[in-house]
């Protein structure tokens, strides 16, 4: 990256109401690992669990926890990155939402599926959407082993961003 280069903004989905104690230890590690690599990340780098995000979000937009509060703030963060990181520690139907949102509403911006060697992707339809946009699936087992993929997924997506409009 030159000195003249923002870092690429990323959005990062996270499982929220699937995720207990276990699932939420993971997603950090894996936000760590995100953490220190060169990356403007939009929804932020703290992991949160079915106990934690509600309140989080207030916190965090001083606006009440609804529905449509989520769902605006979201998919307008959405609006403004330049990938899609997708943490999957348990099945998330919000998080097959904004990835669907992202392939058919939104900007289809690269996405890079980080799957819990625990949690493998079930769901015909989210697998393989290459045909849509940039899609690439690494399963680990430890957060560290998404160091050098995560690297090579948010050098591609700098040059995306630096090539569009």
């Amino acid at each position: 990256m030159t000195p003249s280069q923002s870092p690429v903004r990323v959005f990062v989905r996270q499982p929220f109401t699937e995720s207990g104690d276990l699932e939420k230890q993971i997603i950090q590690g894996v936000l760590d690992v995100l953490g220190s690599l060169p990356a403007d990340v939009l929804t932020g780098l703290e992991a949160q669990s079915q106990e934690t995000f509600r309140q989080s979000f207030e916190r965090n937009t001083g606006l009440p926890f609804t529905p449509q509060n989520f769902r605006l703030v979201r998919l307008s963060m959405l609006a403004a990155a330049d990938a899609m990181i997708v943490i999957r520690t348990s099945l998330s139907e919000s998080g097959a939402f904004e990835a669907a949102y992202n392939v058919f509403g939104g900007r289809q911006v690269p996405m890079f599926f980080a799957v819990w060697k625990n949690a493998p992707i079930k769901t015909t339809l989210l697998r393989e959407l290459d045909e849509f946009c940039e899609a690439e699936y690494v399963t680990f087992e430890h957060p560290e082993e998404l160091r050098e993929p995560l690297t090579r997924f948010l050098n591609s997506a700098t040059r995306l961003a630096d090539l569009a409009p």
